[in-house]
């Protein structure tokens, strides 16, 4: 064989090893683990039934992109209820002021992608709201403010009495009546699934987690549709009279033990 046959038969065979590379690298997919912070927080608030947790990610081979998250929560009497991520925070960075306090600085966004990285772990708090309440609070919380921008625009809204008997208008009414109806929690056990969606391949060993809630904290979380009203009706004030200052509203949670099955 002539010799630049022979160096062309060389030089195709020195780009085996990164063609292997490529399609390994092509058809590898990534293995995605989940670590749990062992105590999730419990709430219902203005945002109605809240499961928040704060968890890390990995990503093991390579990186991959996650675009959804959700948590599906199911009550020991069989009720199901589907949460979707609503809000995410990450600690950046730590400061310490001069007596030695240190204060976390956190980056807070609305969930669209997280980037999980196979080079490091993704830790971020994670805030879960009950899908089912968005949809059903949607249109009356829409035709409250519809009412209350109406009202203020016809100069019917100037003192705090006046904004203290919104709450007689049906379209509030009818909001304050959707929060005592969406109120999930009740005492017993709870099974949790964690689920991804992801433009890639990827694999994820699900596991199961269980919590339990008692009456007392049941009893505790219910104090919130008291603070829900206050709140709504404290924004509205605030909206309409400058001077105005709201008084801090004690939301109450709860930290039950998460426990992997």
């Amino acid at each position: 064989m002539e010799q630049m046959g022979w160096v062309a038969i060389v030089g195709a065979a020195a780009w085996v090893p990164q063609i292997i590379t490529w399609i390994s690298r092509i058809l590898t997919k990534p293995k995605v683990s989940l670590y749990l912070y062992p105590t999730p927080e419990i709430g219902y608030t203005t945002f109605g039934p809240l499961f928040n947790v704060t968890l890390a990610l990995l990503s093991e081979k390579k990186d991959v992109i996650i675009n959804r998250f959700s948590v599906k929560i199911k009550h020991d009497s069989g009720a199901t209820y589907n949460f979707d991520w609503d809000g995410l925070s990450e600690d950046i960075n730590e400061i310490q002021n001069p007596i030695g306090e240190t204060t976390k600085i956190k980056k807070i966004y609305l969930p669209l992608v997280v980037k999980v990285l196979h080079t490091g772990v993704a830790q971020v708090f994670i805030r879960f709201q009950h899908k089912q309440f968005k949809t059903h609070s949607k249109k009356p919380s829409a035709d409250a403010i519809d009412k209350y921008n109406l009202l203020k625009a016809s100069g019917k809204l100037n003192t705090e009495e006046q904004i203290d008997a919104l709450v007689s208008e049906p379209e509030f009414d009818k909001i304050l009546k959707v929060f005592d109806s969406e109120f999930i929690w009740a005492a017993g056990k709870y099974t949790v699934t964690f689920e991804f969606d992801s433009p890639n391949k990827f694999t994820y060993q699900k596991s199961k987690y269980t919590f339990n809630l008692n009456q007392n904290d049941i009893e505790i979380l219910r104090t919130n549709l008291n603070n829900i009203k206050d709140s709504l009706i404290q924004t509205a004030k605030a909206g309409v009279i400058p001077e105005y200052q709201s008084a801090e509203i004690s939301w109450q949670w709860r930290y039950p033990e998460l426990i992997e099955e």
